[in-house]
């Protein structure tokens, strides 16, 4: 299987129902005042940008997976994973000073239009805590059993405040050395928190049992772990061409990933570049990609990606779910693996 076809074929249910709901969120912010639909309607497109919904698809092959059926209320939620995962975006975007977000302006510099950049931020921060209000509210609307929305709106909050922890941390790292350890316990509640999320609620909802949920959890850890390991890698190394943005953009900013932990522990040289705190371009990007390559930071990280990779694949396997929804993880498993030897 190619999980890619599985997120096009689910991912364009979930757009449908995104849709509908965020076009009523649209004409509830007119009724409320011009502006508020204005905000609404900048929110409705930022979410519809593209992507391939991948965090709501895996809710919906989660919970398919040990259900065996997809109903409206299921899409339903899966449409408040959608909403829950892009207000964290939202948020990272102002922190990280963002100006572009799939090809597009990102919503602060949108709503920063024609006024100052004070009102782009706070209007972006409120939308962005708008739409995590909007998912709590959708799940717990969806229609499925009292007791177990309770337990998945439960499982958004804890993993919510888990993201925004992990984000206080990343940033203190930008100040300050981290070790390993501590980069561990941040990347911890990073992708791993919004994999955790998104594929226990399906399983909660499709009342998957206590050892296939413990299964899942650990699961979801690992697969945040390599997947976060590998786009931090992609940041570094990918073409502009590939990416769509300047190579070494986090580093620029003093971003502190796994590989650039590792080769600042190597090499003294790239410390000195990272205090300046500006962008790169040209002959720089090149020689901080070389220091990395060259004292073995880029391919350590490469083998701590593929061990949790493989990790997570011998989880997925002992759960309970049907073979479809195994063969989906699988296969997006292996792509986050397989995709490391891209950049070199």
């Amino acid at each position: 299987m190619d999980y890619t076809e599985v997120l096009d074929s689910y991912g364009t249910i979930i757009e449908d129902d995104l849709k509908r709901r965020l076009d009523e969120m649209v004409q509830d912010g007119k009724k409320y005042h011009p502006f508020l639909g204005e905000v609404y309607d900048a929110a409705r497109e930022f979410v519809l940008r593209g992507g391939r919904r991948l965090s709501a698809v895996s809710t919906l092959i989660v919970y398919q997976g040990f259900s065996g059926k997809i109903d409206d209320r299921i899409v339903a939620v899966c449409s408040a994973i959608e909403l829950y995962r892009h207000s964290i975006l939202i948020h990272d975007d102002i922190v990280d000073a963002e100006e572009m977000r799939r090809g597009e302006k990102t919503l602060h510099r949108i709503f920063a239009r024609g006024l100052d950049e004070r009102f782009g931020i706070a209007c972006s921060m409120f939308a962005g805590n708008i739409l995590y209000a909007l998912a709590i509210e959708i799940l717990l609307k969806s229609g499925f059993d009292s007791d177990r929305t309770a337990e998945a709106a439960k499982l958004l909050a804890t993993e919510f405040r888990a993201v925004n922890e992990s984000q206080i941390l990343d940033m203190l790292f930008e100040y300050k050395d981290p070790d390993v350890g501590e980069w561990s316990v941040m990347a911890a509640r990073r992708a791993a928190t919004l994999f955790k999320a998104s594929m226990l609620t399906g399983g909660l909802l499709a009342s998957a049992s206590e050892k296939d949920l413990d299964l899942l959890l650990e699961a979801s850890r690992h697969i945040g772990f390599a997947f976060d390991i590998q786009d931090d890698i992609i940041d570094t190394f990918a073409t502009e061409e590939q990416y769509g943005r300047v190579p070494c953009g986090d580093i620029g900013k003093r971003k502190k990933p796994l590989h650039v932990i590792l080769a600042l522990q190597k090499d003294k040289r790239l410390a000195a570049i990272m205090q300046e705190g500006r962008s790169l371009g040209g002959k720089e990007i090149e020689y901080v990609q070389s220091l990395i390559r060259d004292c073995g930071a880029l391919d350590e990280a490469k083998s701590i990606s593929r061990e949790h990779a493989a990790q997570a694949e011998k989880l997925i396997l002992k759960t309970g779910m049907n073979q479809e929804a195994k063969d989906f993880f699988v296969s997006f498993i292996r792509f986050v693996d397989e995709s490391l030897d891209w950049y070199k």
